[in-house]
């Protein structure tokens, strides 16, 4: 949801800017050393490690660690040869006190971290195990959020926790809250995306966790400024120590929070949120707390990305059922156009818009609540000048057109598909505005004084605006549900347009029916066959003696048939499949399709003693690779089994010729094919010899070949002369 930003451009491209991972210092909860990983000599120390970690520590860069404390030194090096790295901190005993050391090897060397040991309570594990337990059982998204704020709460002891949900657009809300104490409560607010700048998310997407004991903290400097090896500040990226942001100190402050923790909330990869927690008076937190809830925030991570995709899920499938019963109708009809206009209800419940428009070939329909004509074709002629890819989505088209500012009543939200990359022909769907309060945790778009220095700010009172010109946000089954239909539509819509309506008639009823076969002997053939033939086994094995060999022949040629038939749905599915796939063009060596599909067949090639020619290198085109290793691999194996004498040769070459398509043949010395046979051989199912003759067959490999080279726009031909030999030529086109 974008907002206007509450500060100035210039004010917010500097905080943006800041350099928040090399302060320069640490918080003063710990100490910090930076060691060479030779000889454990200091290059950088915070200032504070004398009287943290003892008098012996002061002044130690330039020197060894072993100068400060032996055993200290020891340990480190005895936890650095342990698996190379400790992956979490160690315990030290430095001058009669204990300290949870951690550290990360980088470039700038040893990052040393102390802190005071805390208390290793079992109790902490049990309490996350049950926490675990109860976010298992939640029921949906919400009772997690809550049962999450609540446990951090229980064993952190911080009087205020949120889950803060960021937006696409990185404003943030507060789904859930679990109070202690009596302090304002922040749910259901919403907070704009500068208050965390963008170098802030990263640095949260990138560590689990971030604990700010005391927000009037003063920093401890770092020293020297610059890494003796680097030359460069000190990298504090991934320090827990690292010192915090002025203007974040100050809006913490400003909030009434002297204590602060995050815990990062990541999905695939994405910062969702922030388990944010807030205290009136400073809070430390021991490092074995902290670790817990690390762990706590990644299976809160999972957990939502699972939830998340559960109910993904469900929505694809409530989806795809609407999807499937409007295919079914529109595939149906002759004239797609007018199946779209005669189903109108259909056609918006398919996408759940009030209204849409169809354009194809210069024409434009309107169904139900739309813009006006006018203001569709205007509106037509801006998506021309963008990318759509193959779809443009929004739930705020005046902020992307202004002009719709005129219909927001009716087409705030618009879902465009380009339905050819070639022609100007669009589906579009329009959902209507829905006006939204949203409440915000101070007024955001409050104007800055340009000549005061850049300050969060100061009020997080409940602010209410009312947000105009938005619709209800598109869904990913949306948005998967308009590309299928584009690409059905691309199909059934303008093939008919282009080519004979007889040929795309018979196409879409062979298609219609196969589909709907090939599905049923998936599904219900494949299993009582593959029982049959296993009860074929069993009565030969345990019956052979019994059996007179009339009724052995018998069970043999009941065993074939049934394989037969199970090559024959397997052929089905392919086919079937195939002519589901979408296309995914790009850069290929046809070199390479082609070397993959001879060692494919290799034994058999060496059975028949058939020469391979390959006159020069096969070019590179823009084609779907998987698709054209199918083509290549039906005509190859049909030139192996009808090469049957001796001296037997097949040679695959291209034929190249500027401002045209490449054309590919594959060209054999085999039996020839009658110039009669020419059409038939391309029909599934039609052989010319008995299913016993020369390998056997389904039939279906030509029409497999015939039916790829064609969606990638391009055709398939053949030369011929029975007993003599067979070409069969075919071009491969991008497609639309």
């Amino acid at each position: 949801m974008s907002q206007p930003d509450p500060v100035s451009a210039t004010q917010l491209d500097a905080c943006s800017r800041e350099p928040i991972h090399i302060p320069g210092s640490i918080q003063p909860h710990g100490a910090l050393l930076v060691l060479s990983e030779s000889d454990l000599t200091c290059l950088q120390a915070s200032a504070n490690c004398g009287g943290f970690l003892g008098g012996d520590f002061a002044n130690l860069v330039g020197r060894k660690l072993v100068e400060a404390s032996v055993s200290t030194a020891e340990a480190l090096k005895l936890a650095l040869a342990d698996a190379g790295m400790p992956t979490s901190p160690v315990t030290m005993e430095i001058g009669g006190k204990r300290f949870d050391v951690s550290v990360q090897k980088t470039e700038a060397g040893l990052i040393v971290e102390f802190e005071a040991a805390g208390p290793n309570d079992a109790h902490f594990h049990r309490m996350l195990q049950q926490a675990l337990a109860d976010m298992k059982a939640a029921p949906d998204l919400t009772a997690q959020h809550e049962r999450a704020a609540r446990f951090v709460s229980e064993i952190t002891g911080f009087e205020r926790v949120m889950m803060y949900r960021f937006d696409a657009d990185w404003h943030g809300q507060v789904v859930a809250e679990h109070l202690s104490a009596p302090v304002d409560s922040y749910m259901g607010l919403h907070f704009p995306a500068t208050d965390i700048p963008v170098q802030a998310r990263e640095l949260y997407r990138q560590s689990w966790l971030r604990l700010i004991p005391d927000s009037s903290y003063k920093p401890v400097p770092v020293e020297p400024v610059l890494n003796p090896g680097t030359g460069k500040p000190l990298d504090m990226s991934f320090v827990s120590l690292r010192s915090v942001s002025p203007i974040h100190l100050e809006y913490l402050r400003n909030m009434n929070v002297a204590a602060s923790m995050s815990i990062s909330v990541i999905v695939d990869g994405r910062l969702w949120g922030l388990i944010a927690c807030h205290h009136s008076q400073p809070r430390l937190l021991p490092y074995g707390i902290r670790a817990i809830l690390e762990i706590f925030g990644q299976v809160v991570s999972f957990q939502i990305a699972a939830r998340q995709e559960a109910e993904l899920l469900s929505q694809f499938v409530q989806a795809t059922e609407i999807q499937s019963q409007f295919f079914d109708v529109i595939s149906g009809e002759k004239n797609v156009l007018d199946a779209l206009v005669k189903y109108t209800p259909q056609l918006l419940r398919f996408m759940g818009a009030t209204a849409a428009a169809v354009h194809v070939n210069a024409q434009t329909t309107l169904l139900g609540a739309t813009p006006s004509e006018e203001q569709v074709k205007k509106l037509i002629e801006w998506l021309q000048t963008k990318e759509l890819n193959p779809i443009l989505e929004t739930d705020a088209l005046s902020q992307m057109y202004a002009p719709a500012a005129e219909f927001h009543e009716s087409a705030s939200g618009l879902l465009a598909v380009k339905l050819s990359r070639v022609e100007p022909h669009y589906l579009l769907w329009f959902r209507p505005e829905v006006v939204q309060t949203v409440v915000w945790a101070g007024q955001p778009d409050k104007p800055a004084d340009p000549n005061e220095r850049l300050t969060p700010r100061k009020s997080f009172a409940a602010w209410q605006q009312t947000v105009t010109g938005q619709a209800l946000p598109w869904g990913e089954a949306e948005r998967k549900g308009a590309r299928e239909l584009m690409q059905a539509i691309n199909a059934l819509v303008l093939r008919r347009t282009q080519t004979l309506l007889s040929e795309n008639v018979e196409l879409e009823r062979r298609n219609t029916d196969l589909n709907s076969f090939a599905h049923i002997a998936s599904h219900d053939l494949r299993e009582p066959l593959r029982n049959l033939q296993n009860y074929l086994r069993f009565l030969r094995e345990d019956h052979q003696l019994e059996f007179s060999s009339e009724a052995l022949r018998k069970l043999s040629t009941m065993d074939a048939l049934v394989t037969q038939s199970k090559e024959l749905i397997d052929v089905l599915n392919t086919y079937s499949n195939i002519g589901r796939m979408e296309i995914s063009t790009r850069t290929v060596n046809v070199d390479t399709v082609v070397n993959d599909v001879l060692a494919s067949l290799e034994s058999l090639i060496r059975e028949k003693g058939t020469e391979i020619r390959r006159p020069r290198p096969l070019p590179v085109i823009s084609c779907d690779p998987v698709l054209t290793r199918e083509v290549f691999a039906n005509l190859l194996t049909n030139a192996l089994k009808y090469t049957v004498r001796d001296g037997r040769w097949i040679e695959i070459g291209a034929i190249e010729e500027p401002n045209a398509p490449v054309t590919f043949y594959v060209r054999d010395n085999g039996i020839g094919i009658r110039e009669k046979h020419f059409e038939v051989i391309f029909r599934i199912f039609r052989r010319l010899h008995a299913h016993d003759e020369y390998g056997g067959g389904t039939g279906a490999g030509l029409t497999i070949v015939k039916n790829v080279v064609e969606r990638h726009g391009g055709r398939v031909w053949l030369e011929s002369k029975f007993g003599e030999g067979s070409t069969f030529y075919f071009q491969l086109q991008p497609a639309l």
